[in-house]
């Protein structure tokens, strides 16, 4: 293995480097804030005037918005800074600011340690001045989005959404965005991490609650950048790693007050919703209520240009209840702060399935097909809470959380497998297969089953995690504490009934019934880091050493209650059910783990050029792991013992940023191209319990078997961006690239039986998995009124994937699969005064071989097309609507190359006021959307029908209210 010589060479190349980077700075440099006295608000007006020791004007520094954002800052900030010789002194200046008194600072720099190289001044905080300033009124183009600094900024008020939008509504159009049914947002075709609102956390970054809650009227801005948490900008490591953020930014009128926002309705098919969101604003917090009830089980909005498909339609129906509290209080210097949030769920499904499956397999495919119903029902209570304690040398930072979840749920399937295929298949012709089969059908089937599937447990779960960070005085170092203690209990029950029968015997071969008491299963978790960070020149090294330790016990008891003479009625324990306990299928185990790790970390940002900057960081990690698994089954230990050192826990990261041609904004610089290049090298060690040499074969027709034998899985990633934006307003392209090589991959594959149609499933090491990946995405705005936007985004990929697949009880053998796929999307804004109109248009190609024998090659093309608009209408009225058109082609089958036109449509009436928006949304008015899902890899051909009801009409209204308090 070559992994220790590789981790030598990276800490010689850190070591070396660092030692190179001794060379001492002769000035110090003085940072500090400007803040409203009474509200706290920043002053990014402010200016800040030196003096020399006569008194005489040396210069003038205007508080720098741009730079902050450069850092990583997550809020705007009144932030100024100057550089000063590193020695005992006074300095003396005047801050100002428009409306404001001038105060005059005095700030002494004393005992400067040999290796400190910046001191913060204590925030400026100013008066008001007495008298009132008259209201500017400033006139803009509309520019729907510019770069300041590193920020790419969208301007909401350029975008047009019908009234009684959400923040759904308006992310969705940005150019350059994609927002999936999930919440999911990307970027140039990065994921999100972090969506703020005001720069600060919703309900703890819930995605889905902040984007269906905040009305799209209410927003200012949205902010892109790669930011840090509060904690890192505390520290002031330039070298914290940036997460991709989006900051939702309010308008200034909903910044303070009291915002309502309320909706109620009613549809066609029993459709409903309600929900109301308050809240109240002041600048130093914010309390917010949600409550939400529906049964929908739909995120479309009219309108709305997103990812969507008709194959993301969801499937059955669903009852959906919550109710949620969100607070967030700071003192105005933001050195105490409180946040967190309480939340209710309860959801309820119902859905019925028909399946149509094509296992691909060498030697001849065969066919699946079934029926069920299946309930489940689910309650969550959660509380997640934040506290916050900052002092000039010490930061405190600690998260609370607590957990319950209640579940149910219940299902019963019936299924055959054929090896010839089946027409005209319904769940009446598999009850009645063995009585009323003809003989054409009992000579094809493979197996028939009846199952039936109950269930129902509860969990909690309770965490805590308190951290320290201390800077050292007269020094930049750093020393981090971290502790965390994480702790749950779970408890389940379940009865599972299996009727059975292979061939063209009537008589069931499998008739089974099971209780399973799963309990106890606890799990406590560890955790401790320590942190050194220092900076010499123009590097920085942190060291980090962290120990986890993890206890986890959970026993399985599974009684076969068909061995009783009388089994009772399903769903009900009888008695005497001690005895026939089915020790071949239940287990104690006891899982310990213990991990150390030591993570240096190295970070390099000269000054090569002008007009240019590059950032270098290496962090490679060496991790001593230990797993030690007691396990008892079928009246046997099994003891399974797992050291993992240096050579199979070892991960190296290296990253580098290059930025240059650097376009002056005032005193902010936007760099015309950014260059980005990341490597990553992980191992993934396998689940203990796959390692355990025993059969469970509880599931007669999927019979799962350990492999003592599994090693560690080695990835290596390179990632490469290419980000130009030659204006920084009007223009941006991002070209990305990636690779990815997999060594020893765990799968999960298994032999199937082409009699019974059993599979034996195991887990295996395979070679061969790889990727490449290629992106570009462009946004433009352009036209003499910069009326139209467009956003493009096209991509390619190659992904060899490598599994095991034996047939008839041979040996598994390795397989491999090749998806080439080329994609692309092209929108096309034009704005038209208050009218909007966009063409969009997108598709892809998909090409799969494969090296197992008899293999069906895909060749599946799939299209979409059409129009979006948002039209403003006289007295109140207003129209969003989409019409596009699906295609699918290359699947051979009719049900699957197919064309919908879809047609949705939303009116609105806002009377005057605004207080009140009357809507009617329209879906799928052509009524050509079927509830029927495809889906096609490399294992086979799912086809699946549910009781979804895609087109509905629903009638609601909304109410909405801003408080504003008398005096501001």
């Amino acid at each position: 293995m070559k992994q220790p010589k590789h981790f030598i060479t990276c800490l010689l190349l850190l070591f070396i480097c660092f030692s190179l980077s001794g060379k001492e700075d002769d000035m110090l440099y003085l940072s500090g804030r400007v803040k409203d006295a009474v509200l706290g608000t920043e002053l990014t007006s402010a200016v800040v005037v030196r003096y020399d020791a006569a008194g005489n004007r040396i210069d003038s520094i205007k508080a720098d918005r741009g730079r902050t954002y450069k850092n990583g800052e997550v809020i705007e900030l009144a932030r100024f800074g100057f550089m000063v010789e590193r020695k005992d002194s006074t300095y003396v200046f005047d801050v100002e600011c428009p409306g404001y008194i001038t105060q005059t600072v005095t700030y002494r720099v004393e005992n400067v340690g040999k290796r400190e190289d910046r001191r913060e001044i204590p925030i400026v905080f100013l008066q008001k001045a007495p008298h009132k300033l008259n209201e500017v009124t400033v006139t803009a183009s509309k520019i729907k989005f510019y770069h300041k600094g590193d920020t790419l900024v969208y301007n909401a008020s350029a975008f047009q959404l019908s009234d009684g939008s959400m923040l759904d509504a308006l992310i969705s159009q940005l150019p350059g965005a994609e927002l999936n049914e999930e919440g999911q947002i990307k970027i140039n075709g990065e994921f999100v991490e972090s969506l703020l609102l005001n720069g600060k956390k919703f309900f703890d970054g819930n995605n889905q609650l902040m984007l269906e809650n905040i009305a799209a009227y209410t927003v200012k801005s949205v902010e892109v950048y790669r930011g840090q948490t509060h904690e890192e900008k505390w520290l002031n490591d330039p070298t914290k790693e940036k997460h991709l953020t989006m900051d939702v930014r309010l308008k200034k009128e909903y910044n303070l007050g009291a915002i309502i926002n309320a909706q109620g309705g009613y549809g066609t098919e029993g459709r409903y919703m309600g929900r109301l969101f308050a809240s109240w604003f002041t600048p130093l917090s914010r309390y917010s209520l949600i409550g939400n009830f529906n049964n929908l089980n739909d995120n479309r909005k009219p309108g709305k240009s997103d990812t969507w498909t008709p194959e993301m339609m969801p499937s059955g129906t669903k009852r959906y209840k919550m109710a949620a509290f969100n607070y967030d209080h700071s003192n105005r210097d933001d050195s105490r702060k409180l946040e967190g949030y309480v939340n209710f769920e309860e959801t309820s499904n119902n859905n019925y399935n028909t399946v149509a499956r094509t296992n691909f397999l060498s030697g001849g495919n065969t066919y699946d097909n079934s029926f069920s119903h299946s309930k489940s029902s689910n309650l969550k209570l959660e509380t997640r809470n934040y506290q916050t304690l900052e002092w000039k040398k010490f930061y405190f930072w600690n998260v609370m959380t607590g957990r319950y979840i209640r579940r149910s749920n219940m299902s019963d399937v019936i299924s055959a497998t054929f090896n010839k295929e089946q027409t005209g298949v319904t769940r009446q012709m598999l009850e009645a297969l063995y009585s009323d089969g003809s003989p054409e059908v009992l000579e094809a089937v493979i197996n028939r089953s009846v199952t039936r599937s109950d269930g129902h447990g509860r969990e909690w779960e309770v965490q805590c995690f308190p951290t320290l960070n201390y800077k050292i005085p007269r020094t930049n170092d750093i020393v981090r504490f971290q502790l965390g203690v994480k702790y749950k209990d779970a408890k389940e029950e379940l009865w599972r009934d299996y009727n059975i029968n292979y061939g063209a015997d009537p008589v069931a071969a499998v008739t089974k019934r099971q209780y399973f008491d799963n309990s106890p299963n606890r799990r406590l978790t560890l955790d401790g880091t320590v942190e050194y960070g220092t900076t010499v020149g123009k590097m920085r090294l942190n060291v980090y050493y962290s120990y986890r330790f993890e206890n986890t016990d959970k026993d399985s008891y599974m009684y076969a209650l068909d061995r009783l003479a009388d089994m009772g009625i399903y769903g009900t324990v009888p008695s005497g059910y001690l005895a026939v306990m089915d020790p071949s299928n239940s287990y104690t185990s006891r899982l310990m783990t213990n991990r150390h790790s030591v993570k240096p970390i190295l970070s390099w940002f000269p000054k090569i050029w002008p007009k240019t900057e590059l950032f270098i960081q290496l962090h490679p990690e060496i991790s001593l792991q230990h797993d030690h698994l007691d396990y008892w089954r079928d009246g046997r230990d099994y003891l399974v013992t797992r050291s993992s050192v240096v050579a199979v826990a070892t991960r190296y990261d290296a990253s580098a940023i290059f930025s240059w041609g650097a376009i002056s904004k005032g005193r902010r610089l936007t760099y015309a191209n950014e260059l980005r290049y990341s490597f990553n090298y992980n191992t993934k060690t396998p689940d203990l319990l796959h390692m355990v040499d025993v059969v469970n074969d509880a599931d007669p027709l999927n019979i799962a078997v350990g492999n003592p034998d599994l090693r560690n899985e080695y990835i290596r990633t390179h990632n490469i961006e290419w980000i130009y934006r030659p204006d920084g307003r009007t223009l941006s392209n991002t070209l990305s690239g990636s690779a990815s090589f997999t060594t020893d991959a765990l799968v999960r594959g298994y032999t199937y039986d082409t009699t019974t149609g059993v599979r034996r499933t195991s887990t295996y090491n395979v070679d061969g998995n790889s990727s490449y990946s290629v992106n570009d995405s462009f946004m433009l705005q352009f036209g003499r009124r910069q009326q139209f936007t467009m956003s493009a985004n096209a991509g390619g990929s190659i992904t060899n994937y490598a599994d095991m697949i034996g047939v008839d009880r041979a040996a598994p053998e390795q397989s491999k699969v090749t998806n080439h796929v080329a994609s692309g999307n092209l929108k096309l804004d034009w704005q038209i005064g208050r009218q909007n109109v966009q063409l969009s248009g997108g598709g892809m190609l998909r090409h799969t071989i494969s090296s197992r024998e008899d293999f069906n090659t895909i060749n599946a093309r799939h299209f979409n097309y059409g129009v979006l608009g948002q039209f403003v209408l006289p007295c109140g009225f207003g129209i969003n609507t989409d019409f596009m058109f699906y295609t699918r082609r290359g699947y051979g089958l009719s049900y699957l190359d197919t064309t919908d036109a879809i047609w949705n449509v939303r009116v609105t009436y806002t009377p005057r006021g605004g207080r009140w928006v009357f809507m009617a949304d329209g879906f799928d008015l052509l009524h050509q959307l079927s509830n029927v899902n495809y889906a096609v890899n490399a294992s086979g051909r799912t086809i699946s029908y549910s009781n979804a009801l895609p087109r509905y009409v629903l009638f609601s209204v909304q109410y909405r209210l801003n408080i504003m308090p008398k005096k501001r």
